[in-house]
């Protein structure tokens, strides 16, 4: 039998002396500097550590959280309240951040639009494009009819030639479109994890000592994240993905990290030739119908209320059935379907089912079951709800309407739409502002049959 013995780590033992602090790498009987007999000592592990630290090292300058000044963080307006909506007020001065999206939705336009609302405050944009030529970025300059005075545009991709363009130009802005074609100066390829890592590390290093925000933007792997995510997001101080609806009518930019703000902010821009233009909601309002399946509700996308249109088609069929959702969630229309059947003694088992969320959006919330729910309804006794009624409500497997979250905000906006009737859980009555507006209370599921009186 073989025996393997694990050998100690060699360690480098110290001496110093308790009389004059004086160190030695050998124990000596006499200290050279002050001359005292028998004071050599050996250091422990800690102290020998320490005075590693601050032999390599100067120590760090530590200030009390209580005397820190935050004055001069003052917010930087974006030029678009939107943006800065999602970015909780603001660019913050030495922010770091990334902006990832599919190709072509609209991320190299929507930081041509911020440049030049910098450019129109006297402010200096430094914009390097890894991906595109000046005269491409000039010639969708031109489409959207941006002059850019104080936009610097420049096709260099080496970080160290960046940095010194970076510390002699002295901008307000920086955009690096995008961080995956930076390379060093002695790599052949760029992109590697150890490129973006070291990259990014530089990059933020930069904005945090010239206080300059910077902007990066970042590819979007197949399975829809930004490349190298982790290593990415849990670096950057705000990370903001750019979608598209299915139907590309409209582009939302979301905030999913943010160190200065609240996540789940969104901002809703429509694409036009001339670039994007904000839309403050997706105008419902102009496609209400009054047809059997389709109902009115409200979702919530950060701060702000959002209309929307649910239908649904049920159709008797001799095959088996089928439960399709687009844009909803399928599980949760199986869920509400077998409510349905229980408490009002439905016959949906011999039925199709079919739902959708108009207008190409997607949403998974609760507040939407209600309105599913009325839907359903709505097309298996083939009778129409009044376009001007809406519903907000959480339906339960008991069958009870549960509360929603920030049910004024959502009444608000239905009311600014023109709706004349929304039903709400029973339970949030006292919660409800004063709004000029007809509020009804749903308790149970049992209780919707009833709307079809007043419809």
């Amino acid at each position: 039998m073989i025996l393997y013995y694990k050998m100690k780590p060699k360690t480098k033992k110290k001496y110093i002396c308790s009389n004059c602090k004086e160190i030695y790498s050998r124990w000596t009987g006499r200290c050279i500097k002050c001359g005292s007999w028998n004071t050599i000592e050996e250091m422990e592990g800690e102290e020998i550590l320490k005075l590693n630290l601050l032999q390599n090292k100067n120590p760090s300058i530590l200030k009390k959280l209580s005397q820190i000044d935050t004055k001069e963080n003052i917010r930087i307006s974006s030029g678009i309240a939107d943006l800065d909506l999602v970015l909780g007020g603001g660019f913050v001065p030495g922010s770091f951040i990334l902006i990832g999206g599919e190709p072509g939705v609209g991320k190299s336009t929507l930081m041509l639009s911020l440049s030049e609302n910098f450019s129109r405050n006297n402010k200096k944009v430094l914009y390097f494009s890894g991906e595109e030529s000046p005269e491409q970025i000039k010639l969708r300059a031109n489409r959207m009819n941006i002059q850019g005075e104080n936009i610097l545009i420049s096709r260099e991709t080496e970080l160290n030639q960046i940095i010194y363009n970076i510390i002699t130009e002295k901008p307000d802005l920086i955009i690096i479109d995008s961080v995956q074609t930076i390379q060093l100066e002695d790599a052949n390829i760029p992109g590697t994890v150890s490129q973006l890592k070291y990259t990014a590390f530089k990059l933020m290093e930069i904005a945090k000592k010239t206080n300059i925000p910077i902007i990066l933007i970042g590819h979007i792997t197949k399975e829809g994240s930004i490349s190298g995510p982790k290593l990415l997001e849990h670096m950057v101080d705000t990370v903001l993905y750019f979608e598209s609806d299915r139907l590309n009518h409209y582009r939302i930019l979301r905030a999913i990290k943010n160190r200065f703000g609240n996540i789940g902010e969104v901002a809703i821009f429509e694409m036009i030739p001339e670039g994007l233009k904000i839309i403050q909601t997706i105008p419902q309002e102009m496609h209400r119908i009054n047809s059997p399946g389709c109902v009115y509700s409200v979702i919530l996308e950060g701060s702000r209320a959002i209309a929307v249109e649910v239908q649904a088609l049920v159709s008797k069929t001799n095959y088996q059935t089928k439960r399709m959702a687009e844009g909803l969630d399928i599980r949760r229309v199986i869920l509400l379907t077998a409510v349905l059947e229980k408490f009002l003694k439905l016959n949906l088992s011999e039925q199709d089912i079919f739902t959708n969320l108009a207008g190409g959006l997607i949403a998974h919330e609760p507040a939407l079951d209600l309105a599913i729910c009325a839907s359903i309804l709505s097309s298996y006794l083939e009778k129409p709800i009044k376009k001007n009624f809406a519903f907000i409500g959480e339906v339960g497997l008991t069958g009870e309407i549960r509360p929603t979250p920030r049910i004024n905000a959502r009444i608000k906006e239905l009311a600014n739409l023109g709706f004349e009737k929304i039903y709400i859980p029973t339970s949030q009555k006292k919660e409800i502002d004063s709004f000029n507006i007809d509020i009804k209370e749903i308790g149970h599921i049992k209780e919707l049959v009833e709307v079809f009186k007043d419809a």
